[in-house]
């Protein structure tokens, strides 16, 4: 969506470095906190699986998470922020959640509670987005979708299967898919974009049955991947807050209402603070070896370009897994774009760094993605540093990473016989002044009858046909679905032939018109995916102007029988929807039923 002067007033004023050292909220006319600058940034250490929390549940059995308020400290100097976190019995955490370990084939049980007694965000609730009679400032709806998940629609989490505080809820999830690194979040209609914001998010690490040694691998096939404490989740994350430490999210004044008010919901939050697992700007020291980083992209609105610096030269990692499991063998890279609801599996070795060395994990994606301005004048808000790694002088794992991670490479859908192939259009609507005021799929609203119907234990190609100036990471719930490739088309004569414009006034009107197949607006030749994205996906980013095709299996036999990441079949509703949250929430979003 387009830049606006909202995003120029978050943007604050930027350090010769890049480190934000001063903003203003819109909505408060306060002065943030002064994050910290170039010489407070990398002071805390990150914390890590055990400081994350972990509850094992390889052996199966249940657990329980309650969803509480509680107060936060995202770095030492910053006063302490209202969040929401999921708490167990033994832990009373103060952001995010415990990560899950769970085994692929042995059937969990979570139960959680919303134990909410208020909103840490109650001044950016909108009421246009959430259900009618809602109070969620005091209190707020719920969800626990396990995104990623092959669950039933009982366990899946959606928008409407809301909690309310006092609520209780049992999801059943049967682990049938492949060992992956999952997440869970909550998902609750109009309300995600803050809830998750505040803190309802947390990783679930699904592993495979244990190596010939016996080093709990994700592979039953003898690969020796980097196991705790060389393996870490990256859960990053960008966010903003007022001097008192509390969270900041400015309203919109493009939008406002009849008395000057600007409406809570904006088309994208970006912060000017970098966090990973619940730390400004953290440093995690690091022995001289292999380590494992399972990278989530926990933000609202923010994609990240990746790279691993030292002394001013890039450090070539790995790839070894997508959002659904391992690649067939790793891939090298030297960048990695991850959208919001992506993960990677990456491989760093710091064995070759003298003790002392630094190595900066940096971001150079420009927001909005991909075609953001990249000055603060024109509205950049850049987050140019993550985190650090500092290397120590001792030794850590050694093992070499082997040539193939699977013992059975991963079924290719490119080639098989589809059921059908839908044109599924991602549309931005503005109001006469140009100013976005929401986003829809195939121009529908989320309450639109018009729902995509699909056949149980069948294959499909969706072609993602994105009309808008901005990448959406787009997310389909149930399945896992591979990346077929790429092309570029004419987005006006597309438009055109759709009927989703008004031809007096120029502009998108909801629920009009049909998406319609994108081959006679093609131009030039696809692009198949990268080798970095030829694994199981269950969120592909999909770029302005082009057809992003993927092929989705509806169920475990959808393959003819061939394996594919996912091993049961169910029927019922589902979502699809964009993962920008702001997004999502109005009203990228659509319901589909297998049946």
């Amino acid at each position: 969506m387009s830049i606006t002067r909202r995003q120029l007033l978050q943007a604050g004023a930027v350090a010769g470095a890049g480190i934000l050292t001063q903003g203003y909220g819109t909505g408060t006319n306060r002065a943030l906190a002064a994050p910290p600058g170039s010489a407070e940034a990398f002071t805390e250490q990150l914390p890590d699986l055990d400081g994350l929390g972990v509850i094992d549940l390889t052996a199966g059995g249940s657990t329980t998470l309650w969803m509480r308020n509680a107060r936060h400290r995202f770095q030492s100097g910053m006063g302490l922020t209202d969040t929401l976190a999921y708490q167990d019995a033994r832990t009373a955490r103060t952001y995010l959640g415990p990560i899950i370990v769970a085994r692929k084939g042995t059937g969990i049980s979570l139960t959680v509670h919303n134990g909410i007694a208020r909103h840490p965000l109650a001044f950016a609730v909108d009421p246009e987005l959430v259900p009618a009679g809602s109070n969620d400032a005091r209190y707020p709806r719920t969800t626990v979708h396990l995104h990623g998940g092959n669950t039933t629609p009982e366990s899946d989490g959606g928008p409407t299967q809301a909690l309310l505080p006092g609520d209780t809820y049992t999801y059943h999830y049967g682990n049938t898919q492949d060992a992956a690194g999952l997440w869970y979040h909550d998902h609750a209609l109009g309300l995600t974009r803050l809830n998750v914001y505040a803190g309802l998010a947390g990783g679930y690490l699904l592993r495979d049955t244990p190596g010939p040694s016996g080093t709990g691998i994700d592979t039953g096939d003898g690969t020796r991947l980097p196991p705790p404490p060389y393996e870490v989740p990256l859960i990053i994350q960008d966010r903003m807050f007022n001097s008192d430490g509390s969270f900041a999210y400015p309203p919109n004044p493009d939008l406002a209402g009849a008395d000057g008010t600007p409406r809570p919901w904006a088309p994208e939050f970006f912060g000017d603070v970098a966090t990973v697992n619940g730390k400004c700007w953290p440093n995690l020291d690091v022995a001289r070896g292999l380590y494992r980083f399972r990278v989530f992209n926990g933000s609202n609105a923010r994609f990240y370009d990746l790279r691993f610096v030292s002394g001013g030269s890039a450090v070539p990692f790995r790839q070894i897994g997508t959002d659904g499991g391992l690649l067939n063998a790793p891939v090298r890279l030297n960048r990695l774009v991850i959208g919001p609801g992506e993960r990677a599996d990456l491989i760093v070795d710091f064995a070759g760094f003298k003790a002392g060395t630094t190595v900066v994990l940096t971001n150079s994606a420009r927001v909005p993605f991909p075609d953001g301005p990249e000055s603060v004048q024109r509205g950049a808000i850049p987050l140019p540093r993550i985190m650090q790694f500092t290397v120590q002088s001792r030794s850590g794992y050694d093992v070499p990473l082997p040539d193939r991670l699977r013992a059975h490479p991963i079924t290719r859908l490119t080639d098989m016989h589809t059921a059908a192939t839908r044109p599924m259009a991602l549309v931005e609507v503005a109001n006469a002044d140009d100013v976005p005021v929401m986003a829809l799929l195939n121009n529908r609203t989320f309450d639109s009858p018009d729902v995509t119907t699909v056949r149980s234990d069948t294959l499909e190609q969706w072609d993602l046909i994105n009309t808008t100036g901005d990448a959406h990471p787009i997310h389909l719930h149930f399945t896992q679905f591979q990346v077929v490739g790429r092309q570029k088309f004419d987005v006006d004569a597309y438009l055109d032939a759709t009927g989703f414009v008004d031809a007096a006034t120029g502009l998108l009107v909801p629920g009009q018109g049909k998406a319609v197949p994108a081959g006679p607006f093609l131009i030039g030749r696809e692009k198949g995916a990268p080798p970095n994205e030829q694994g199981w996906k269950d969120t592909v980013v999909a770029m302005p102007g082009e057809v992003t095709r993927i092929r989705v299996p509806f169920g475990a036999a959808a393959a003819g029988g061939a394996a594919l990441a996912i091993g049961s079949s169910f029927k019922g509703e589902y979502v699809w929807h964009c993962h920008i949250l702001e997004h999502e929430d109005n009203d990228m979003m659509q319901r589909y039923v297998i049946a």
